[in-house]
């Protein structure tokens, strides 16, 4: 297959484009989520593995 295995087929490309076009358009994050995102950002604190999050979450 022309491009390698994880090539997207020809046939998707267009398909692709305009998904990541609407994507790109839309505000995936709220402006009061996006406030609490850059208070959680601010506070001092150890980062956490997603392995040790996952643990705690059950998951």
């Amino acid at each position: 297959m022309p491009g390698g295995a994880d090539a997207l087929p020809e046939s998707e490309v267009q398909v692709a484009i305009s998904f990541l076009a609407e994507l790109g358009e839309q505000e995936i994050v709220d402006a009061e989520t996006g406030a609490k995102l850059d208070l959680a950002r601010a506070e001092p604190g150890d980062d956490v593995p997603l392995k040790e999050v996952r643990r705690r979450l059950g998951l």
